[in-house]
Order: structure tokens, then C-alpha cells, then sequence
């Protein structure tokens, strides 16, 4: 018998689904009915005890010859206090050395059978071929039984750790998600940010110490999942974890963060930001496995839990046009859970997106949901159940879940029957208990100056409270001084680094410094010469990687090879900014200037003066109340990327020939580094060819 070809076959399944659909008579006036709930299979997992405490869980599944392995220290959070972050230092850093190997050695170990290992916060996650399972297993509890944190991967850490803080830092989704947090959460641990300041007072010590105390088998749960039977199970965990010493651990316990009486606004100020990131939040009292844990989960999807047609998207979406996406999430956690709502709008529509939100909270309280869009999110429920399924790291959370808060053995199993089973009153019962608009922190993280009085309303006691990008209240301004102008803050800056006259005698002004990028140094070399020549060379491994030349009349680019000129609006903007020492005769250049009040940098308090170019550009600048000097400036940009707000802080100021200069600016925004100056050269000369065109 001849085969059918694809082609063949297509047309055959073509022409019987025509034929079948031509002769059934199908009803399209209503949505089809949901079906019954799939039913979700997990074999069960089987568990034991070791003798030092450490409970192992096994779960089958031999499809593919993979397995996985999943360490979790079940610890109470503790507080760390000026040094916030070590307990995420110790998890992430215990695979980074050992008494047997050094991190290079491990990475280098696990690599060779082609596993992955990686730790974090309480736990490590390993993955690899079940043939490859004792070698893996054999590193993994070396890494959990014997780290050695050594100094200079502490030292690594930390500073990663704070580059990424400060490239984060003027993300104001970031900042929201941080103030949120700390501001539901009070004074409970999970209220604690780390900062740069707490980095930098991490200790190995500090590691070495939590790992001691907390690091114990007695506390702690071994998953295993997939290519792996129960005897092997035993056999490996007694090979590999029997020897892991047992001890008494400390245990904590804090009082739930206390509920607003009534609702709160909370300000952290962007400074011209055309948009603002809201956030609607406060604690919530709902753990894994609780009764009410289903039902608000698909009330919470209803109002704006990720699905598309959630009342939160479909206001201020769909009808609005606020924003992009507006989202709630409903966190379940055996501490503190937590309700948050939240979206990024304009800045002009600030006030009109918080009543949406506080619209859509009332609504699904008030107001019985729809049973079809009962159903239809059901059904999104049950699709992304399903294929969470596909990854062994669900399963694995799955199985310890079960064991970790004593759930019935078949609750993931029943968990799509029990999602089919909430009614249209169960959805309003939940909403009544969870969704609380009137007990809300409703958070704002924008142009306080456009926004901060629109709020007011919403707060129960008509105020707006301000917090810095860290979560700490700001503190009411002084009041500046009667006779105080920006133009008698910018006469102080100059005689504190120097003088007018000594900075007059600056005819020509070479500046290296170098940063670090990717692993890489890379060179930072800066020529003025007076009245306004300019150059700006960025070198690697001593190559020329980009340049920028204006030579008083015409300008060009030089980057990967290509070289263009520039014209037009970037040509008259860099005729600005090639002008030495502008701040000298701001008046001249037609540039305003505004004294805006005093805030804290850093702690340190700190004038701030708006700037703006002939071209209307602005930026604000800060300048030290006590020294005088310039401390920081910010600026905030349209990019093809997004709103970006950059920021330079300058310290370490010295002496060059009479004028001070910083040796240390803190970049932060599209990218984020340490600039390090290494020299300052004053008045000796330009080679003439740096400035050619």
C-alpha cells in the first residue's frame, strides 16, 4: 500500500472537517460552556526523616532521565539592622567557596556534568541528568556543610550588590516596589531595605554567623523530583546529608504590622517625571492552604490578577487609556501577605488613575461579578495551572508546600476542582474580607510638585507624606533664609573650590579617569580649552572606542568605526555645554535659575536649585548647606527606552592649583558606575589636533 503524503493527508483532514461542520448544527448566540475541571494527576510524593532532622520528599516522574534537587532552610526571618542584606549575602554567597574548592572549582566541577547549582536566600536549586545525580549531590552538600565565604568574594558581592542598587535607584518602579514594602510592613523584618550603606557594613563575619545559626538539617527539606525512586532517595540523602550536624536554632516572633485606621497617601518626589508609578497596597493575614486561599485567588484575578478582562486592565486600559497595564496582586505568605495594585501612568492623570483604582476596588466588593467572567477566568486558571506544571521547580514547590504548612496530601491535585467550585457570593464574601480601599497606602512615586495636592483627598486625614527613594520620611524643609537666592548659593560654590579668580586663570583643562564596565577598565579623557573648545574620549585596552569633538564651531561623532557630524539641535546643544566653567556667568547665557528649597542627599542637607538652558532644559542641582560644594545633580530624560532620570553625585573633592575638583562621580540612570579620576591636569597645554574635525 502506497504511503500518504503530507500534502495528502492534509487535504483528507481538510475535507472531513468541512463535511463534519457543514452537518452540525452548532447554537453560536451563547459561549460555549466551561467543562468540567481537568483532573490533575501527581503521583505521591513520598517522604522520610533522617536522623539529624532533615526531611527529604521524593517526587517521581520518569519521563525524562533529569531530576532535580531542592534544599530549603525553613528559617525565621530575623532583623539585620544597619547591615540589612546579609542573610541574602550568606544564601547567595555559600556556593562561592568551600573548605575543599574554591568557587572557580566549583563552577568548573558543576559544568563538567553539565548540571546547574545555584543558591540563594535559604535555599540552593540543582538540576541535571539522573545519571549525573551522585556528583552533583556530592558538591551540593559540600556547599551546604562546609562554605568558607571567603573575604574577597564578601568584597564582590557587595560591590555588585551596590552597583546595582545605584542603577536602580532612580527606576521608580523599583523605588515604589521598595517603599510599598517597607511601608506596609512597619517594623517587621520584612520591612527592612537593603541600601548602599547597609552593603558596605555586610561582614563575612556577618555571613559566617547566620550560616552557624540557622544552616541546620533539623529546620530544613530536601526535594527530590523526577528520574529517582524512593530507595535511591534514601541512599543518597544518607550518603550525602547524614553527616550534616544538627543544633538548636533560634526562632522569632513578631507582631503583624498594625492596619492603617484609614487610608494614607505617601509621595516620593521624581522631579519632572511625565509619568507616575502607583501602588495601592497593606498587609494582608492570608497564608498557603488557607480556606479563603482559592477563592481569593480568583477574586483576585477577577480585579486584576494578570487576566486581560480584569476589572483593573479594562478601566484604566481599555476605557482610560491611563496606562499600558494596570495589575493586583493578592500575596499569600506564612508571615505577612500583602494586597498591591498598581500601574504606570501620566503624570497629568495621577489623581483621576488612584479613583479608578479605588473604583474597581469598591466595585468588586459591592457589586456580584458576572458568572460568565466567573467562568472565562476560571478557565484562564486552569490553562496556566497546567503549564506551570511543565517545570520541575513547580513541582518541587508543589511537594514542599504540601509538607512545609501540612496540607491534605491531594490539595494541588483537587486544586483546579476546587477553582470550578467558587461561586459569584464566594468571589463577593472574599472581596469583603481582603479588599480593603479604605485601610490602603496608596503610594505615589512622581513630580510631588504636580501630584502631591491632587492626592490629598484621598487621605483620610487630608495629608500627603513624603519619602525619600530609600523610605524614609522626609522631613519639612527649613525654611530658607529671607535674603538667600540661587545666585548667593552658586557665589558660595565657587569660593569653595576655589575663588572666582583662581578658576578665571583655568585657560585649559584636562580631565582621565577611568570605570569599570562588564569586568572591563575603561578610560574616560575630557579637553577644554577656553573660551569653549571640547573633546571626549572613550578608550578600552587603549583603543579608541568613541569620540566627541566640537572645536568651537563645528562638531563630530566617532563611535565603532563610524564618524558622523553632528548638526541641528544636538550641534546647538553642545555649543552650550562645551563652555567652560558655565556656572561662572550663568546670567550672560540666559540661564534661569530657580532655589527650590533644601532636601537631603545622602543624609547630608543640601540646596536645591532648578537650572534651565536657553533651550529649556532642566536639570536640578544640589549644593552642600554646610561646605558649599556641589554634591549631586539630577536631570530626567525622554528616551526610546522610557522616561530616564540620571544622576551624578560628586565627593572627594581635592586641590588642583588652586581649584578643587571631585576625584569620585557616582553615575547613575541608563548606566550606572563609579567614576574614578585619576588626574586633573591644569594649564598645561592641548595638543591643537585633539580639537580637529
Amino acid at each position: 500500500m502506497k504511503s500518504i503524503n503530507n500534502k495528502s493527508l492534509y487535504f483528507v483532514i481538510l475535507l472531513v472537517w468541512v463535511v463534519f461542520s457543514a452537518q452540525a448544527q452548532v447554537d453560536r448566540s451563547e459561549p460555549p460552556k466551561a467543562g468540567p475541571a481537568p483532573e490533575i494527576k501527581f503521583s505521591k510524593p513520598t517522604s522520610f526523616t533522617l536522623d539529624n532532622g532533615l526531611e527529604v520528599i521524593v517526587s517521581e516522574n520518569h519521563e525524562m532521565p533529569l531530576v532535580s534537587f531542592q534544599l530549603t532552610v525553613n528559617a525565621d526571618p530575623v532583623k539585620e539592622g544597619d547591615a540589612a542584606g546579609y542573610v541574602s549575602a550568606a544564601g547567595e554567597l555559600l556556593r562561592n567557596g568551600t573548605t575543599e574548592r574554591e568557587k572557580a572549582e566549583i563552577d568548573e566541577a558543576v559544568d563538567f556534568i553539565g548540571a546547574s547549582l545555584n543558591t540563594y536566600q535559604n535555599g540552593i536549586y540543582a538540576s541535571c541528568l539522573s545519571n549525573k545525580s551522585e556528583a552533583l549531590l556530592d558538591i551540593m552538600s559540600e556547599v551546604v556543610t562546609s562554605p568558607t565565604y571567603p573575604e574577597e568574594e564578601v568584597e564582590k558581592y557587595k560591590k555588585n550588590t551596590i552597583s546595582g542598587l545605584t542603577s536602580s535607584e532612580t527606576n521608580a518602579s523599583f523605588i515604589a516596589n521598595r517603599v510599598a514594602r517597607k511601608l506596609r510592613n512597619g517594623d517587621h523584618p520584612y520591612g527592612e531595605l537593603e541600601t548602599k550603606a547597609t552593603i558596605k557594613n555586610i561582614t563575612r563575619e556577618d555571613c559566617m554567623n547566620y550560616y552557624r545559626n540557622y544552616y541546620k538539617p533539623n529546620i530544613s527539606y530536601l526535594v527530590m523530583v523526577g528520574d529517582i525512586t524512593p530507595e535511591k532517595a534514601r541512599t543518597y540523602a544518607e550518603k550525602y546529608f547524614a553527616d550534616w550536624k544538627t543544633s538548636d536554632v533560634p526562632e522569632h516572633n513578631y507582631d503583624f504590622p498594625e492596619r492603617n485606621d484609614g487610608a494614607r497617601v505617601a509621595v516620593v518626589n521624581k522631579d519632572d517625571a511625565v509619568q507616575s508609578v502607583i501602588s495601592i497596597t497593606y498587609p494582608v493575614n492570608l497564608t498557603v492552604g488557607h480556606e479563603d486561599a482559592i477563592k481569593a485567588s480568583v477574586m483576585n484575578n477577577i480585579l486584576g490578577g494578570g487576566v486581560f478582562s480584569g476589572y483593573l486592565m479594562q478601566n484604566l486600559r481599555e476605557d482610560k487609556g491611563y496606562t499600558y497595564g494596570a495589575r493586583s496582586t493578592l500575596s499569600k505568605d506564612p508571615e505577612v501577605g500583602y494586597f498591591e495594585a498598581s500601574a504606570e501612568v501620566g503624570t497629568e492623570v495621577t489623581d483621576s488613575a488612584v479613583h479608578e483604582f479605588l473604583h474597581e476596588m469598591n466595585r468588586i466588593r459591592d457589586e456580584k461579578v458576572d458568572p460568565g467572567h466567573l467562568d472565562m477566568v476560571k478557565n484562564v486558571i486552569t490553562g496556566q495551572f497546567a503549564r506551570s506544571l511543565e517545570g520541575a521547580q513547580t513541582v518541587a514547590r508543589f511537594a514542599l508546600n504540601t509538607k512545609r504548612y501540612d496540607l491534605p496530601d491531594d490539595y494541588y491535585s483537587n486544586y483546579l476542582k476546587n477553582v470550578d467550585k467558587v461561586t459569584v457570593d464566594e468571589v463577593q464574601e472574599v472581596a469583603e474580607k481582603y479588599i480593603k480601599p479604605e485601610k490602603s497606602i496608596i503610594l505615589v512615586v512622581g513630580d510631588k510638585e504636580k501630584v502631591a495636592g491632587k492626592l490629598k483627598p484621598f487621605s483620610s486625614v487630608n495629608e500627603v507624606e513624603l519619602y525619600s527613594h530609600t523610605g524614609e520620611p522626609v522631613k519639612a524643609s527649613a525654611p530658607l533664609p529671607k535674603d538667600l537666592t540661587a545666585e548667593k548659593v552658586i557665589d558660595k560654590y565657587i569660593e569653595a573650590i576655589g575663588g572666582r579668580n583662581n578658576i578665571n586663570k583655568i585657560k585649559d583643562l584636562q580631565q582621565i579617569g577611568s570605570v569599570s564596565m562588564m569586568g572591563r577598565s575603561v578610560t574616560i579623557k575630557s579637553f577644554r580649552e577656553a573660551p569653549d573648545k571640547f573633546a571626549n574620549i572613550t578608550e578600552m585596552n587603549g583603543q579608541v572606542v568613541q569620540k566627541q569633538v566640537y572645536d568651537g564651531e563645528k562638531a563630530k561623532m566617532t563611535a565603532m568605526g563610524q564618524e558622523r557630524e553632528i548638526q541641528g539641535e544636538q550641534l546647538k546643544n553642545l555649543r552650550y555645554e562645551a563652555k567652560m566653567f558655565k556656572f561662572l556667568r550663568y546670567d550672560e547665557l540666559d540661564v534661569k535659575l530657580e532655589l527650590q528649597g533644601i532636601e537631603a542627599v545622602d543624609g547630608e542637607e543640601a540646596y536645591k536649585i532648578k537650572v534651565t538652558t536657553p533651550a529649556g532644559k532642566a536639570k536640578y542641582d544640589f549644593y552642600s548647606v554646610e561646605t558649599g560644594l556641589k554634591i549631586q545633580t539630577k536631570s530626567t530624560q525622554q528616551t526610546p527606552q522610557g522616561e530616564i532620570t540620571s544622576t551624578q553625585k560628586f565627593s572627594d573633592y581635592r586641590d588642583v592649583k588652586g581649584v578643587k575638583f571631585p576625584y569620585t562621580i557616582d553615575i547613575s540612570g541608563m548606566q550606572s558606575m563609579t567614576l574614578e579620576m585619576d588626574t586633573y591636569k591644569v594649564n598645561e597645554g592641548i595638543e591643537p589636533s585633539v580639537f580637529d574635525i
